[in-house]
């Protein structure tokens, strides 16, 4: 669904800067070549300006880096430009022609990887990383999370189906989950329906476990499910997280970053009980292709796969 709307907004879009330009030339202000490039460049400013908004929306600017100094501003300067960078290869390169997908290696009966997209967002998301766990052999899948706007539990059915059948693909007893942003939310509503034990480990990448005050913006169930405000989860969080064991949360490890431009406040990603990675200036969207992130991500399905003892065994839980 994802993809055909991101098709069609395209479309529109190319549609409008064609008008546009053609108003530029029949007020004669410029010939053809110039108007195109103009109104190509009014749209990358309207894109970029929606990113720079959530920047100040989330209050992101205003953190400090985690060990108390202020922002380097040319530093922040360029992760912005990454964060934009990203949002539009998302958007028109990645979400467009997406499909789910998975990749098995053969019954190597270790942990593969299944992959949860975030908001707005569908399985293309996690293409450039699938190619890095294709270099490592590390079986993986991606599904789309849909409808759109669903309640978040409704996605439930649909990570059960795909990770019975990735367990099948591969012999293996357990899989584990990455997850973006919203992801992180359905593979717990998946856990808190289906139980954890064929899990290794959850990986979550900015995802609001606390909720987020800029989901009072989005569009649907999902979104108001994500809420945070007047300094509390929204009452779907909250009752998430009350159906919890410690042994459950134990599984997690919970990558965030200190200037999130989506999720605020910047600390409610960090789930209680999980274990917390915390990075500095990168952006919502670009922890999926972050080097450094990347880099991190692997070294844990290594140990999730490699030394399996590391992370709390099903007869734990």
């Amino acid at each position: 669904m994802i993809a055909s709307l991101t098709r069609s907004i395209i479309l529109l879009q190319l549609l409008m800067l064609a008008g546009l330009a053609a108003l530029m030339v029949q007020l004669h202000w410029l010939a053809w070549t110039g108007a195109l490039l103009v109104s190509a460049a009014m749209l990358v400013l309207v894109r970029a300006c929606i990113i720079v908004n959530n920047y100040f929306l989330s209050n992101a600017l205003r953190q400090p880096m985690r060990d108390g100094r202020p922002i380097p501003k040319l530093t922040m300067l360029a992760r912005i430009a990454q964060e934009f960078w990203c949002s539009m290869h998302c958007w028109f390169g990645l979400f467009p022609l997406a499909r789910p997908f998975r990749v098995t290696f053969g019954n190597d009966g270790l942990p593969p990887v299944l992959m949860l997209h975030g908001y707005g967002a569908n399985s293309g998301f996690w293409q450039p990383f699938a190619s890095r766990l294709r270099q490592e052999r590390i079986s993986h899948a991606a599904l789309d999370l849909e409808p759109v706007l669903a309640d978040i539990d409704d996605y439930a059915a649909l990570i059960e189906t795909e990770a019975e059948a990735l367990l099948q693909s591969t012999a293996a007893a357990q899989l584990i989950l990455l997850c973006h942003s919203m992801g992180g939310l359905a593979a717990r509503a998946w856990i808190r329906r289906h139980g954890a034990e064929r899990i290794a480990a959850v990986i979550t990448l900015g995802t609001p476990h606390a909720g987020t005050t800029l989901a009072s913006y989005g569009m649907g169930l999902n979104a108001r499910q994500m809420q945070h405000s007047a300094g509390a989860p929204s009452p779907w969080l909250a009752q998430l997280a009350a159906s919890e064991s410690d042994a459950v949360r134990a599984l997690f490890v919970s990558i965030s970053t200190q200037h999130d431009n989506i999720v605020a406040p910047q600390s409610s990603p960090q789930l209680p009980g999980a274990n917390h990675i915390v990075v500095d200036l990168i952006g919502h969207v670009a922890l999926g292709f972050d080097e450094d992130i990347n880099h991190r991500v692997l070294e844990i399905l290594r140990t999730a796969r490699d030394a399996r003892q590391a992370f709390r065994q099903p007869s734990e839980l």
